[in-house]
């Protein structure tokens, strides 16, 4: 039996609530780090400081995991969403598209947060 979903790379990340508590103020921030589709979400959830945290997190773990940083994808080509029951999604366009359609990747991500940190994880398999 061979197992077709080989592990690739894994990336993680924390940040401090206070310090995206004081950047999301400021519209610029929103606007260079999350796409359209994020921005509506997190409006709609209030823009609430821990699902940005988590967000925010989320894009620098997937920067982490393909091993570029953010020198060849931009953090808007990732977009993190939740499903019907919260767990939070990827879905990357542009370059960060080329990339994972050209490697076969596939992501998978998990977000926590408590009273003063978040963090995230992306761990990249191959199809």
């Amino acid at each position: 039996m061979t197992d077709n979903n080989i592990f690739i790379r894994v990336g993680t990340n924390i940040v401090e609530m206070k310090r995206i508590r004081r950047a999301a103020r400021n519209p610029k921030f929103l606007a260079n780090y999350f796409s359209a589709d994020e921005i509506r979400y997190l409006v709609s959830r209030k823009l609430s400081t821990e699902l940005i945290a988590e967000n925010y997190c989320a894009k620098i773990a997937f920067a982490k995991a393909i091993g570029t940083g953010f020198r060849i994808i931009r953090p808007q080509e990732i977009t993190v969403l939740r499903d019907r029951i919260g767990s939070p999604f990827i879905i990357t366009t542009g370059r960060a598209k080329m990339l994972e359609e050209r490697e076969r990747y596939v992501f998978n991500l998990s977000v926590a947060h408590c009273k003063d940190y978040a963090t995230a994880t992306v761990v990249i398999n191959r199809e």
